[in-house]
């Protein structure tokens, strides 16, 4: 029965879940961002967001400006600016950028090695030509849950064709102990087929020899 006991205590095991990092890129274009808000369960903390600078159009950049301190405004100590964000580089021979100073993405990493772990975060686009656009983002913290089994005050009832409620936990035991029957049937066939062991050949041979 030991295999029974670890079966089921691997079904009722806690489980960690964690949120794997991701990256979420937003593109700048000619007209606002896009998306221009970032909001609900998409964000969370040790994601990235990427600014991506696509807008060509000539001697135009785009600076990306986020208010860190929630003051409303974008020029604070805490607030964070991209700098001058450029549709693309020139590259040497070698693919090595010729302007080291210049950028087509911003990076915006929210964890606590840059103090941006979860929130809600308000941008502006500035484009060289004067024109701003506004957004949002909405980071969540990312926190742990660990699955101990069912909520005992919680069950969903369903009646089945016979007229019989179950409940969520009636089917885990019946699962369980379904589980324990075909264990036990699987050992006790493993024992009758097991071959006869030779004292026991030899205690029937004296057997029979006496009753001759």
């Amino acid at each position: 029965m030991w295999l029974c006991a670890i079966i089921v205590s691997c079904m009722f095991m806690p489980s960690a879940t964690a949120h794997e990092p991701n990256t979420f890129t937003m593109i700048i274009g000619e007209d606002e961002v896009i998306p221009s808000n970032v909001t609900g369960q998409v964000l969370f903390t040790n994601d990235t967001v990427w600014f991506r600078n696509v807008d060509n159009r000539e001697n135009i950049t785009h600076q990306i400006r986020l208010d860190i301190d929630g003051d409303g405004l974008f020029n604070g100590t805490e607030d964070i600016n991209s700098g001058e964000l450029y549709s693309s580089c020139e590259l040497d021979e070698n693919g090595t950028k010729i302007n080291q100073e210049c950028e087509v993405i911003y990076k915006v990493l929210f964890n606590e090695s840059t103090g941006l772990i979860s929130g809600i975060f308000h941008y502006e686009d500035i484009s060289s030509d004067g024109v701003v656009f506004t957004g949002r983002l909405v980071v969540n913290k990312d926190e742990h849950t660990t699955n101990v089994g069912p909520d005992p005050n919680y069950s969903t009832e369903e009646n089945n064709d016979d007229g019989i409620t179950y409940t969520d936990n009636n089917r885990q035991k019946l699962i369980v102990l379904s589980m324990s029957a075909g264990i036990a049937a699987i050992a006790i066939m493993m024992i009758i087929s097991r071959p006869t062991p030779l004292h026991a050949e030899k205690y029937r041979e004296l057997i029979s020899q006496s009753e001759e």
